[in-house]
């Protein structure tokens, strides 16, 4: 596993270890990040080298070994797999007496600063890990050996690079464990659905095979991080919506402290349907549970033909704004799906990273711009958007998320939504007179009333 910097420099200090040289080694990483195979390793190679050492568990007693500390007189390594469970006065005596042994080999997920701040030593090393998401390398390799214990055939060879693509733009908010539940899942499906047999895939894994189960783990990490009670439940048209929404929440904590969440959850369809007309069946059912419910639509001919048969029926309903249209068609002409509060700039670098990849349509007006992805590519697009975007990129979705809350009574963590606001956040024209987004076809001109013979020099 050790493919990333940070790994491999953890390596070397436990050979340093096994060899004899004095060391004081904490390794700080996130759920997930390695930390229990580290120390597997470690064992492993002390027992090798018969190096002697003594291993902590936080839940058991720890008054020998740290009697024996306190004499100076333990002749073993001292190794604690996530020391940050062990009492705070227990990890103070052990940090503090680490000369007395012939050293500590220590793990972590969180770290205090007195500890930190104490291993300043010579042969002290602190190393932080970074998250799995952002050590390729090493996610890679976990999800190689984590799949090859399925004895399944190895992983470079049955998948292709869509699918190294979109585990590399995964977010896995469990580490190694996050993978292994979705390649568990990936694995069972294959196998039920006849594409492995003989010990061999009759075609290539694809990031389609990933991508749901992906989504599907997303949607419920998120779900276990939401605030309880839920007092009301905002139903959208698909999984994708419930991830831009959710990442915007996230966002808007770390940003601006909001927690727009609570009290709040988010729900799509379950399995392949979606759209306008399911939120409103499953809006039925919950008014005939009694919970709170509003509904989340699209502004297009589904979503408004949704929107009507809502209004019928006295549901609570909510449809995008005309405002968030990118092309600015006015409030008869809108066109707005949840894609279309994405910047158009940030959709413009989704297809410069995928060359491989193209629009469904690419629309210009009036120094506007507007991106349509295929309908096969959007899991991939919110999943890739979710790992980059900035507060800033989903600021349109928390203008939603505050709107919901303020329709459905909710406490709001700020003033009801006032139109200087909602004009910031509408999309800008270009600068420039010609399209200014980059595009391996012509881009689609959806006024024709534009069509004169300089507009169209300009646009080719």
């Amino acid at each position: 596993m050790a493919a990333s910097t940070e790994l491999a420099q953890a390596c070397d200090l436990i050979n340093d270890l096994g060899r004899g040289d004095s060391r004081s080694v904490l390794v700080q990483t996130p759920t997930g990040g390695g930390k229990s195979t580290l120390i597997a390793a470690a064992l492993a190679a002390f027992a090798e080298w018969e190096v002697p050492y003594e291993q902590i568990q936080a839940d058991q007693p720890v008054g020998l070994v740290m009697k024996q500390l306190s004499l100076g007189k333990l002749d073993a390594i001292v190794v604690v797999d996530d020391c940050d469970k062990l009492q705070a006065s227990t990890l103070h005596q052990l940090v503090a007496n680490r000369r007395k042994c012939r050293g500590i080999f220590l793990t972590a997920t969180k770290v205090g600063s007195e500890t930190s701040s104490a291993l300043d030593g010579e042969y002290d090393h602190y190393l932080r890990v970074p998250h799995l998401d952002r050590r390729p390398d090493d996610l890679l390799l976990v999800a190689a050996m984590i799949w090859s214990r399925m004895s399944m055939p190895p992983l470079a060879d049955a998948c292709d690079e869509s699918f190294t693509e979109v585990v590399l733009q995964g977010t896995y908010a469990r580490g190694a464990w996050s993978i292994e539940a979705i390649l568990t899942s990936m694995a069972e499906l294959l196998e039920t659905s006849g594409d492995l047999a003989g010990g061999h895939f009759n075609r290539k894994i694809t990031s389609g095979d990933f991508m749901p189960h992906l989504l599907r783990l997303f949607r419920e990490q998120t779900e276990q991080s939401a605030v309880a009670p839920t007092d009301a439940i905002l139903v959208v048209e698909g999984e994708t919506d419930e991830m831009y929404l959710r990442r915007a929440a996230e966002l808007a904590t770390e940003e601006q402290g909001w927690t727009l969440l609570d009290g709040l959850q988010i729900e799509s369809p379950t399995g392949r349907t979606g759209g306008g007309s399911a939120v409103v069946d499953r809006l039925l059912d919950l008014r005939r549970d009694g919970i709170a419910g509003i509904g989340l639509f699209d502004r297009d001919p589904p979503g408004s033909a949704a929107m009507d048969i809502a209004r019928k029926h006295d549901l609570k309903r909510y449809q995008l704004l005309p405002k968030f249209d990118p092309l600015d068609r006015g409030d008869e002409g809108a066109l707005v799906e949840i894609e279309d509060l994405l910047p158009v700039e940030l959709l413009s670098r989704y297809y410069q990273e995928r060359p491989d990849l193209s629009a469904e349509e690419r629309h210009w007006r009036l120094g506007r711009w507007r991106i349509v992805p295929l309908g096969k590519d959007k899991g991939d697009l919110a999943a890739w958007v979710c790992s980059v975007a900035t507060y800033a990129d989903l600021e349109r979705y928390v203008y939603l998320l505050v709107v919901v809350r303020q329709k459905l009574g909710l406490p709001c963590p700020t003033e009801l939504p006032d139109k200087p606001w909602l004009s910031r956040l509408q999309q800008r024209p270009a600068d420039a007179s010609q399209p200014s987004i980059s595009s391996s076809a012509h881009p689609v001109d959806t006024d024709a009333a534009q069509h004169d013979d300089a507009q169209l020099d300009s646009i080719h």
